[in-house]
């Protein structure tokens, strides 16, 4: 960190603007010219801002090299520029803003590096989601379609989106076979009650971290760690968000799966709704948070879930 230059990068579709010492160029977002621009300024470190998929190519290049690099949740640097008092906005600007809170973090309490992922599994996992939810709403349109032409089309839309849906979940099931580690990973995974391929999946491919945190740090990064909301002698409701939405929903889906039959998950949930009296949404998150909490030590430990306490 002292002998090399630490960035801040604002990506767009189409370029880069990156930020050094608080000097601001403008590069190509193309692997051959983020890999020219890496060996030639050779950063410790590298910040940016997700932006939906235009920052993979940077990301890439990160990882060819072994830079260590850092994604700033967007409401972060929205609060940071709030903070400094700054209401323009240009690319440059947000590339230097990125850096100074980039700065500000390291001086302060440090910063999480970020963890790669596969990116083919990510994509496909994304894209399965993508059709999952177009089959719901197709199929949605078709319950209430009064017209035959409408129905036939809607079939139509819908047999389609069931033959992609078939043929992505097929390309990932051959991805995490071709790979020994993700293999043994997702077979692991699956010994954990409630926790079957889809979810084993979406959680080796939205949750590279998994196995390498604390049970409070994983679960405060998928968004189900609840925020204290206490001033004097009053203390409110403690509500969870933000994190991973897709890994979310999958242990969502896990959860209601685990407390539909006989388990230690499905005794925690009554144990909180009879006994403690939760609402059922609050029992279910927690359920939420005891399966990822159970999946991140059966990954960090490499053995199966009978060995590890619920």
């Amino acid at each position: 960190m002292v002998d090399k230059p630490v960035v801040g990068v604002d990506v767009a579709k189409d370029w880069l603007d990156v930020c050094v010492a608080g000097v601001a160029e403008r590069i190509d977002n193309t692997a051959a010219a983020v890999l020219s621009w890496l060996d030639r300024v050779q950063p410790a470190l590298v910040a940016c801002e997700p932006t939906g998929g235009y920052e993979r190519v940077l990301l890439k290049a990160l990882n060819q090299r072994a830079i260590a690099f850092v994604r700033v949740h967007p409401n972060q640097l929205v609060a940071f520029r709030k903070s400094q008092g700054l209401r323009a906005k240009t690319d440059r600007i947000d590339a230097q803003l990125i850096l100074a809170f980039l700065c500000h973090r390291l001086a302060q309490r440090g910063l999480r590096l970020a963890i790669p992922g596969d990116p083919a599994l990510m994509a496909l996992a994304a894209r399965r989601r993508q059709l999952v939810d177009s089959l719901h709403a197709e199929r949605c349109r078709l319950a209430i379609a009064s017209l035959d032409a409408l129905r036939h089309s809607h079939h139509a839309v819908t047999q389609a989106l069931r033959d992609s849906l078939e043929a992505i979940e097929g390309e990932l099931a051959t991805t995490i076979a071709g790979n020994p580690h993700t293999a043994k990973l997702a077979g692991l995974l699956q010994t954990v009650f409630g926790i079957g391929p889809v979810v084993a999946v979406a959680l080796i491919a939205d949750l590279p971290e998994l196995g390498r945190l604390s049970a409070k740090q994983i679960a405060a990064l998928v968004g189900l760690a609840p925020h204290t909301n206490r001033s004097g002698k009053a203390q409110y409701r403690e509500p969870t968000g933000h994190g991973r939405p897709g890994v979310r929903r999958a242990l969502f889906n896990a959860a209601r799966a685990a407390i539909r039959h006989p388990s230690p998950f499905r005794d925690f949930y009554d144990r909180l709704v009879t006994q403690n009296h939760r609402p059922g949404k609050v029992a279910l998150t927690a359920v939420m948070r005891k399966i990822l909490v159970c999946a991140n030590a059966v990954a960090r430990d490499q053995q199966p879930w009978k060995l590890a306490k619920p």
